[in-house]
C-alpha cells in the first residue's frame, strides 16, 4: 500500500501495483561491485509510465538486460492514476487531487 499524501495532512492509503523480479539478484561482491560481503546487489526501480504496470515491464528491454549483466532486482511501480492503482475518492470531490 502507499500513502495517498506524502506531504500534507491527508490520511489513508491506496493500493499500488508493483512487480518483482528476483531471478538475478545476488550479494554485490558477486556482481562485481566493490561492497561490503553482505551487501545486497543494485536495485533497479522504474517509475511507471502513464500506463498498466504491465504494459511497461513487457515493453523495457533495457531494465531487463542491465538487471541480469549486473545482478540486480527489478522493481517496476505503476503510476498512481492508473484504473488499478489509485486512490479512493469517497468523501472528496470527484477529482485526482493528490
Amino acid at each position: 500500500t502507499q500513502a495517498v499524501d506524502h506531504f500534507g495532512g491527508a490520511a489513508g492509503t491506496f493500493p499500488q501495483r508493483l512487480c518483482l523480479y528476483d531471478k538475478w539478484w545476488k550479494r554485490a561482491s558477486k556482481g562485481g561491485f566493490k561492497a561490503p560481503a553482505d551487501a545486497p546487489g543494485p536495485i533497479l526501480f522504474y517509475t511507471g509510465n502513464e500506463s498498466p504496470v504491465d504494459e511497461y515491464v513487457n515493453n523495457t528491454g533495457l531494465m531487463w538486460e542491465l538487471a541480469e549483466d549486473l545482478g540486480a532486482l527489478i522493481v517496476f511501480a505503476e503510476h498512481r492514476y492508473e484504473p488499478l492503482s489509485h486512490p479512493a475518492l469517497c468523501g472528496t470531490q470527484r477529482c485526482f487531487a493528490y
